[in-house]
């Protein structure tokens, strides 16, 4: 009888010790989807993806990142942990997801029926017809107003071949056909211009730019 106390002394210290392990790690929450304006979104305000903003300069990938978990955990991520040189996905909850790009638009839109921000790895491509930056991740941006999106022609670009650029996809055209995915059906938060003056700015995903090649998901684990 006289190692009861200390055992129940030490399974206290072990559930406490399990309890702070589990509060220290990213909650997997998920958000709802709903359609704003034509574009099947996960739900999130607005003002708490305004409250990040714009990245820091090669912080494409933290950003982003930011921009996953505030989703799905409903208040404004800080990032802290989350960058060593690169961001850090798995302080996130997030891990790598590659495949071809029928099998990666495949994974970005049962990701968004399941709640969960994707992280994207965009590359530049040549677009026709244009007099500068032929070379792009993206063409529109959706500015939201209070009777819906004005679309506005802004050109995204990787400044970097060898890196490429992150974004973190929030919703797709509620019209797309899920068995004929196309890049151009998926908008996205990019960090290069979340905030156009102060006002929620959407990105939409131009064709040829999933770097399938290098690392093109992050979903969350």
């Amino acid at each position: 009888m006289q190692t009861a106390a200390p055992l129940r002394r030490s399974l206290a210290a072990l559930f406490l010790a399990l309890a702070l392990v589990l509060t220290a790690l990213p909650r997997a929450w998920a958000a709802g989807l709903q359609n704003s304006y034509g574009i099947q979104m996960l739900s999130f305000d607005p003002a708490q993806i305004l409250s990040i903003g714009n990245q820091a300069p090669g912080q494409c990938s933290l950003y982003a990142l930011r921009y996953a978990r505030t989703v799905l955990d409903g208040t404004p991520c800080s990032g802290a942990g989350m960058w060593s040189g690169g961001a850090v996905w798995s302080a996130a909850g997030y891990t790598d997801f590659s495949g071809d790009l029928s099998t990666c638009l495949n994974k970005i839109y049962t990701e968004l029926a399941a709640g969960h921000p994707v992280i994207v790895h965009l590359q530049n491509t040549t677009v026709s017809g244009v007099s500068k930056h032929t070379n792009r991740t993206s063409t529109e941006e959706y500015h939201l107003t209070g009777s819906g999106w004005q679309v506005v022609n802004y050109p995204h670009i990787s400044t970097s071949a060898a890196y490429g650029h992150w974004v973190c996809v929030v919703g797709y055209d509620a019209s797309a056909d899920p068995a004929h995915l196309q890049e151009s059906d998926f908008f996205a938060l990019d960090p290069a211009r979340v905030s156009a003056g102060g006002t929620l700015a959407l990105t939409r995903l131009l064709n040829g730019t999933v770097w399938t090649q290098n690392s093109p998901l992050k979903v969350l684990a």
